[in-house]
This record gives C-alpha cells, structure tokens and sequence, in this order.
C-alpha cells in the first residue's frame, strides 16, 4: 500500500532506526558521492576529511529536523512544508520537489552507465566510455538502468527498505575493496600529503554545491514519516547519510588521488567511480556493483520524485503516479548527453536544486521550532476543503511571509552564484541565502506580531 501524502497511523509505521540507517546509507553511498568527492580531491585529502567529519554532520542537522517533523505528524515531505508556506503553497513546493528528485536519477544513472559500458566491453568486446564509438554502449547501459529502477520504484516503499539492505551490503565491500587497492599502492601519508594542481574552484565553490547535494535530499519526510520512533526518523537518518556520504565522497578522493600519483594527470571529469576502478584495474565485479548502488538511490529519490508529485495534485492513485514517474525517468536520464561534459551537467544540477532547498528548508525549520514553538496541529495539515476550494486549515492557503523569504533566498542565491561571483567565491552563495530568507521570514512573522497568532493554529 502507497499512502501518497494522507497522515501515517503510528500502527502502521514499519521503519525502525537501523532500517532508516541503512536506507540513508544506502543512498549516500551513492557515485555521485563518489564523484563529489573525486573533484573536491583537487583542494586535497585534508579538505574532503574536514567535510565528511566535520561539515557534512553539522550540515546535515536541519535536514534530520524536516524527518522529526515528518515522524510527528506522520506527514509527507510536501505536507511538512505547509505552515510555512500555505496549503496551497505546498503544492508547489511538492513541484520543487518533483524536479529537484527527477533529475537526480540522471545523473546517477550517466555514472551507472559507464560502468555498465566497462562490463559490455569485457562481456563482448564493445567500445567503452570516452572511446570512439562508445555512445551506443552508453545508451543501452542508460536504459537498462532505467528500466530496472523504474521496475523498483513502483513497488513501493517497503521493497525499497529490502533492497537498502542488500544494496549495503555489496557497497561497503565494494567501498573496502577499493580502499583496499589504493593504500596497497600508495602510502596514506603521501595521499594526504599530495600536492595537487591548482585548484579551478573556491572552497566556498564546492560548500554551494555540498548544499544542493545534501539538503536536496528532500523525500527526508517521505521516509520519516514511517519511522516508528523520533530518533529513528532523525538519528537514524542522520547517521546513516553522512556515513555513507563522508564515507564515499573519501573513497572518491582517495581514488583520485591515487589515480594522479599513478599518473600525473587530475582530471576532474574523469572522477567518476567507473573511470577510476578501470584505473585500479577492479574488474567487472566492481563495476556491477557501482550499477547496483546507483539502482539503491535512484529508487529513492525517484519514491520521492513521486510524493513531489502526488503532493502537489493531491492525487489520490499514488500507485498511477509512480508508474508516470518510472515512465518520465526513462527520458530525463538521457539528459546528461546534451551537455559536452558530464562534469558541467552535474554542477548544473547541484546549482539548480541549492538554490530551491536552502532558502526552503530554512523557513520550515525555523517556522516549525521557533516561531510555531512545534505546536501544529494534524488537522490543520491534513484538512480538507470548502466547495470552493479554499482550505478548512487554519494555517491558510498561502503563508505570503514564506514566499516572500523563499523569493528573496533564490535572488540572493542565483545573483550571488551567477552574478557576483568573486564574491561568492569568497563567502559562498549558500550562507548569504540562508541569512536572507532566514531573517526575512523571521521579521515577517514574529516582527509584525504574526507569531503569537501562528502559535495557536
């Protein structure tokens, strides 16, 4: 049974904190960690290990506060955004969602195919990625991809949870193994001492794009929501994405670099996991594994891609909607081939969704805890409408102070990222745009005495 966005019962709430754990892990070990942290490698080891220790966690704790909502309410990612934005203004935060969410399976299932061109070229000879005639071989690994996830992801939520587990499993061997190869060839001290070519992008650079990567997991309620505890729904998810996230985007680093003192030459486009297990020489074990860990994401935020969807038409067949969602990804993982170099395409991406989810995230969760005081109640999310349309919530259709914060946090974003870029390059385009939305919503509520009357509802 899919639920689309109607309240979760707590009886009929199925993810414990390990299967959160392990389903967030599954996700974060995914190739584009890999890949992050392959083209982070060029600031060094010590950069990439401050981020996944340090940055990553702190960074990832608004994101488990959206799962705690979530878990409260039972509600989904979409229906967690309505007192900050409206009932009806929700429904087009479940329309950020869908993009953000469908997009990511193109990327992943680009690196997915790579590999998969590694093991037609060893199964029967065919051209592999970046060789003449490799297109071909690319195309068909794209839709074999597609197809088996898209198969997946219409099955539910609780074939996903199963798939997580067995999808871990083969990742952190994977993850070892290549470790593993690596520290046999080179010694860790002279990984982490290495020096790099210059680096083509500031620090800040690559803080903007950790923010699209990491708060734009937005189906974090879409799970929460059947956590039957609230750590499990915040803990649980918490631990399980920055271990595999900070674990991967290391792997990555650590197989870049190793790649470079092989052989002399950084190229960031060439970090993705396929390019470097062919360096290592892995074999074609490695390289069905990275096609396996791309299948255990793409389901994920494709179910969330979905719950975007069905949250936004307040649907009420979510099983029709997750075959529409499995049918549309077949097109949209094609997309990376419009562009030169996948390495553009990815940057593309990660720019367009920070620029949703930051200024989003920092209003709900502000409104949520601290001008709301966590006091919503489940009738005002889930309540229904008048006969002409209006909602029976007192939360309203439209929270005007939310989008207000939300228009001003995309202009700073995207003036900042697109525009005023030596300063971006300085004090990042993520950090201004939460202080931006995060303080006008602030002064737009508890500054013209909005709070006091929020509370109640």
């Amino acid at each position: 049974m899919e639920y689309g966005t109607h309240r979760i019962p707590h009886e009929e709430r199925s993810y414990g904190f390990w299967d959160l754990t392990v389903t967030w892990f599954g996700s974060g070990v995914n190739t584009g960690s890999w890949f992050f942290g392959g083209m982070a490698a060029a600031l060094g080891l010590g950069f990439v290990l401050q981020y996944s220790l340090i940055y990553l966690p702190l960074m990832m704790i608004p994101w488990a506060m959206i799962g705690w909502i979530a878990w409260k309410h039972g509600a989904s990612t979409v229906t967690s955004t309505v007192p900050s934005l409206g009932v009806k203004g929700a429904r087009v935060a479940g329309i950020g969602e869908f993009f953000g969410m469908i997009g990511w399976p193109a990327v992943n299932t680009f690196i997915a195919a790579i590999s998969l061109t590694y093991v037609f070229g060893q199964m029967w000879g065919w051209p592999t990625y970046g060789q003449p005639g490799s297109t071909g071989p690319l195309m068909l690994g794209i839709l074999v991809t597609a197809l088996v996830q898209g198969a997946i992801v219409v099955s539910g939520h609780e074939a996903i949870k199963y798939l997580e587990w067995v999808a871990v499993v083969l990742l952190i061997v994977l993850g070892i193994w290549e470790t593993v190869v690596v520290l046999g060839h080179w010694d860790l001290a002279k990984i982490r001492t290495v020096t790099m070519p210059a680096a083509e992008h500031s620090m800040a650079f690559y803080f903007d794009l950790a923010f699209g990567f990491c708060w734009g997991w937005a189906m974090i309620g879409d799970f929460g929501r059947f956590a039957r505890t609230p750590t499990a729904a915040t803990g649980g998810s918490w631990l399980g994405v920055n271990l595999g996230q900070g674990w991967f985007m290391l792997v990555g680093a650590v197989g870049v670099i190793g790649v470079f003192l092989d052989t002399g030459v950084y190229d960031p486009a060439a970090s993705d996991p396929s390019s470097i297990i062919a360096s290592l020489g892995l074999g074609t074990v490695a390289f069905l594994v990275v096609f396996f860990a791309t299948v255990s994401t793409n389901v994920t935020v494709l179910y969330g891609a979905g719950m975007g969807l069905i949250g936004a038409t307040r649907a009420s067949s979510p099983k029709r909607f997750l075959w529409f969602i499995a049918v549309l990804q077949l097109v949209m993982c094609f997309l990376p081939l419009l562009f030169t170099r996948f390495i553009d395409f990815f940057t593309f991406f990660l720019t367009l969704v920070g620029g949703i989810f930051i200024p989003l995230w920092t209003i709900v969760v502000l409104d949520y805890f601290v001008v709301r005081k966590m006091r919503v109640a489940d009738a005002d999310l889930f309540a229904g409408e008048r006969s002409d349309g209006t909602t029976l919530s007192r939360l309203g259709d439209w929270n005007a102070a939310g989008w207000w914060s939300m228009a001003l946090g995309l202009g700073t974003f995207y003036l900042l990222h697109y525009g005023l870029t030596d300063i971006a390059a300085v004090i990042t385009a993520s950090f201004p745009t939460i202080l931006v939305s995060g303080a006008t919503y602030l002064i737009l509520t508890l500054g013209v005495g909005y709070g006091k009357q929020s509370r109640l509802a």
